[in-house]
């Protein structure tokens, strides 16, 4: 499998032609940054990243084409294949699902906690499983809309790595050595094409769009102004802490995938050193390519 390095200055100088002025000299200094913020905040760990413009220039690949565990920032293209179905008439956001015991699952979300018999649309599903992360509501919507439709879907879009064998929260599957996969160029990849508005149509892109937009801060967004906004989904797993999307700087706003291994687990109550590493990261590309007084 190709592990891709990060540019040379000569190949950023044609990359980044027409960027905001700084960007050229700070590229090389940035993957020495994020290197050594990653490992700082949570030593031993393995950092995949890819990073950006969102017109399509790529700026930096670190061993970006690394298979890992999606968790759950692979719910994305679960989203992708709803509207896909959505588009082709076999699904309807409208239609609704009534809440079973054998739904509920732990983990990040509240559908664990209604009641069983209450019913919800598949859109009420599709917000929360964005929004809150929830299982549930992934797992209803994966059922629904069909595993092998949604990795034909992945296929579709070029994503060679990207699929998913088991549902989530299920352990029997995992220790079976299913599991769900992307990689950050391809995570990254996929989240640009949906903020170019290239997947799909562009009314299905908005509608993800609006609901990646509406996530909470933190992680790639961390340092980033309030004002400036920001759409991505997080993912966490036993070792494992991802976060990707997009931050509209204005004028050039970039696409970032962090995907993270190795991650040391602490107590309950320590500071969680994944995401400790995530937000410096975070903080560090939007040092590099927000705005600049010059």
């Amino acid at each position: 499998m190709r592990h891709p390095r990060a540019p040379g200055i000569a190949a950023l100088a044609i990359l980044l032609s027409g960027c905001a002025p700084g960007v050229i000299e700070k590229m090389p200094q940035l993957e020495r940054d994020l290197r050594l913020a990653a490992e700082r905040e949570s030593p031993g760990v393995q950092l995949s990243l890819w990073l950006s413009q969102a017109d399509g220039r790529e700026l930096l690949a670190i061993d970006a084409d690394r298979p890992v565990p999606g968790a759950s920032v692979i719910k994305i293209l679960i989203l992708v294949e709803a509207h896909a179905q959505a588009i082709e008439g076999r699904f309807a956001w409208t239609d609704g699902h009534t809440l079973l015991a054998t739904d509920l699952v732990g983990g990040t979300g509240s559908f664990q906690h209604e009641p069983v018999g209450s019913s919800w649309t598949y859109l009420q599903y599709a917000r929360r499983m964005i929004s809150e992360s929830d299982n549930v509501a992934a797992n209803i919507l994966l059922r629904r809309l069909g595993l092998r439709a949604v990795n034909e879907r992945a296929a579709k879009l070029g994503l060679s790595v990207t699929r998913m064998e088991r549902e989530f929260m299920d352990f029997d599957a995992q220790r079976r050595g299913l599991e769900n996969w992307t990689t950050a160029r391809e995570l990254g990849s996929l989240l640009r094409a949906i903020f170019r508005r290239e997947i799909l149509t562009p009314e299905a892109c908005d509608a993800m769009i609006a609901l990646l937009e509406h996530t909470s801060r933190g992680r790639i967004a961390a340092g980033v102004p309030k004002d400036v906004v920001v759409g991505h989904k997080s993912g966490t797993l036993p070792g494992c802490r991802h976060d990707a999307g997009w931050v509209r700087v204005a004028g050039h706003p970039y696409v970032l995938a962090v995907l993270l291994e190795n991650v040391l687990e602490r107590p309950a109550g320590e500071e969680d050193r994944g995401v400790a590493a995530l937000d410096a990261i975070g903080r560090i590309v939007y040092g590099a390519l927000g705005p600049t007084e010059e």
